[in-house]
């Protein structure tokens, strides 16, 4: 059996990003290092506190936990407009957490793996990037050392559903970018090996949506993390699907990003993008401007790897089985 692939999670949990962690937790062929907390979806005192609750869940107290910045680089923290519930993890409301965060700073975490397992370590990150900026400004030789970086983050134009459910504060971006675009523009900016996968493809219903036939495979499993996941489906369901304005997804979007990186097979079209990342005006901050010109392209602007399409059953196949599915 071939080693381990090693990942550090930078998340906000947040229902999705809580499965997420399950996920990785319990899946085979991952070796979880550790996970870095943001202020996106709540601040980073509760999100941190979150991914404790969620380890305790699972009994994985030696997964070490770093607490995030409460604020994003250079402005207030926003508050997230759509709903976690009560405490984050869709009203599940379970106890103080008993495990303690790590003295470590996200970005020491971070910088920590990279250099101790040199072209190894990947992130998934499913939040802001706030704490990897911020590793990448203190330490930056550590950027040619990462393995990839796997993001949930922009709005492409590739399908309709991009700016359809453009969940930013404004009618142009994505949650993840909007939040701390500065830091997402020193990310996308810096040549490390990135991987978005934009609202284009994590709110596509064809692509992400949970079919009644997975959900009732996930209920035959009968272990803690797929009754749990199944519990964030039912929560999202029934709080964030309004069909008419558009949104109708029962997946944990944050999960297309692991899946990706648990069985690449699921992109079945990556390409190269030059794309810049608007940090200015209310109404395009964090907006994702992909140059995609016949004339004229701005050369200049920065490469990222972007996902164009995925395969649905494989997607579908990946979150089940990485909840204990056979």
């Amino acid at each position: 059996m071939s080693e381990k692939r090693k990942m550090i999670i930078d998340c906000d949990p947040g229902t999705d990003d809580s499965v997420c962690i399950l996920m990785a937790l319990t899946h085979p062929d991952v070796e979880l290092l550790g996970i870095t907390t943001e202020s996106g979806n709540l601040t980073a005192d509760k999100t941190a506190a979150n991914a404790l609750r969620i380890l305790e869940y699972m009994d994985r107290g030696d997964i070490p936990v770093a607490q995030g910045m409460m604020h994003p680089m250079l402005r207030e923290y926003p508050k997230d407009p759509y709903s976690h519930g009560e405490d984050g993890l869709g009203n599940h409301f379970f106890p103080e957490p008993k495990l303690k965060i790590s003295e470590k700073s996200p970005a020491q975490m971070i910088v920590d793996a990279v250099l101790e397992n040199p072209g190894e370590v990947t992130l998934v990150c499913t939040s802001c990037l706030t704490n990897v900026a911020v590793a990448f400004m203190s330490r930056p030789e550590i950027i040619p050392l990462i393995k990839e970086i796997y993001h949930i983050g922009g709005a492409y134009g590739i399908t309709e559903y991009a700016f359809r459910n453009a969940t930013g504060d404004n009618p142009m971006s994505e949650w993840n970018i909007f939040v701390d675009p500065e830091a997402a523009r020193i990310v996308y900016e810096s040549d490390v090996k990135l991987t978005s996968i934009g609202l284009d493809i994590a709110f596509n219903p064809e692509a992400v949506n949970i079919s009644e036939e997975t959900l009732e495979k996930l209920r035959g499993i009968g272990n803690r993390q797929a009754k749990y996941a199944l519990e964030i489906i039912d929560y999202i369901d029934g709080n964030n699907s309004i069909e008419e304005e558009g949104i109708f997804i029962n997946g944990p979007i944050d999960t297309t990003a692991m899946c990706c990186f648990l069985n690449p097979e699921i992109m079945t079209d990556v390409r190269e993008i030059h794309v810049a990342i608007d940090c200015g005006g209310p109404l395009t901050r964090g907006m994702t401007i992909w140059d995609r010109r016949d004339h004229f392209r701005w050369e200049h602007l920065p490469k990222i790897r972007t996902v164009f399409a995925v395969d649905g059953e494989k997607y579908q196949e990946t979150f089940y089985q990485a909840l204990g599915g056979t």
